[in-house]
């Protein structure tokens, strides 16, 4: 296997706000330009790992596929909510899905923007009231179309990751959950990472274990 030079880079991750100087780096002789931003399996890195970027780039992407979903909630159109439902896991969700953790990285403004868009899609959907306020349109989603907020549908995939990893003792994931139950009290209050989150299915894994 030999290496593109044309389709290799490197960029640097740093959460100083200094610029980091350019690194001499090199491949079959031929030197590697920088980028601040890269694209790895479809997900873009920033500099800082805000992913800010890849939130906005993930809107651009779903608001197409919205458009699309507001056009067949049509009446003309005659489709039922649970085939917009449908549609909607497909065309957005599935986006959102594949995106999921680095989406547990994001900042509470990055969530928000995510959040609009499928409020909007759920709109749509259900001929709500562009007034309708959050909550009641979000207890509508959960019961009639099974659809989560964004939070709480990160939440359940981070779970459901871990778990299966942890059971089908995936070497990377295992290591990771390794050194976070280790500094588990200094992690969680001043360093929080996704893992956090998912402290009860660590413990119980680990008490099954142990049992």
């Amino acid at each position: 296997m030999k290496l593109s030079i044309e389709k290799s880079c490197y960029t640097i991750f740093s959460k100083s706000n200094k610029g980091e100087p350019n690194l001499d780096l090199s491949i079959y002789g031929n030197n590697l330009h920088r980028e601040n931003e890269v694209k790895f399996l479809g997900i873009k890195f920033d500099p800082k790992l805000t992913f800010s970027p890849l939130a906005d780039e993930l809107k651009e992407r779903c608001n197409t596929r919205l458009n699309l979903i507001k056009i067949l909630s049509n009446k003309n159109w005659n489709l039922n909510a649970k085939t917009l439902s449908t549609l909607y896991k497909s065309l957005i969700g599935s986006i959102l899905d594949y995106t999921f953790p680095c989406l547990n990285s994001y900042s509470d403004s990055n969530i928000k923007k995510i959040q609009t868009i499928q409020n909007s899609a759920i709109r749509a959907i259900l001929k709500l009231r562009f007034d309708t306020p959050s909550t009641i349109l979000h207890q509508e989603a959960q019961s009639k179309l099974r659809i989560y907020t964004v939070p709480n549908r990160l939440f359940d995939l981070s779970e459901k990751y871990v778990r299966v990893g942890l059971c089908n003792s995936v070497p990377l994931l295992v290591r990771l959950v390794n050194e976070y139950t280790r500094g588990f009290g200094s992690r969680f209050i001043t360093h929080p990472t996704p893992l956090c989150n998912c402290y009860l299915v660590i413990d119980h894994f680990y008490s099954s274990s142990d049992t």
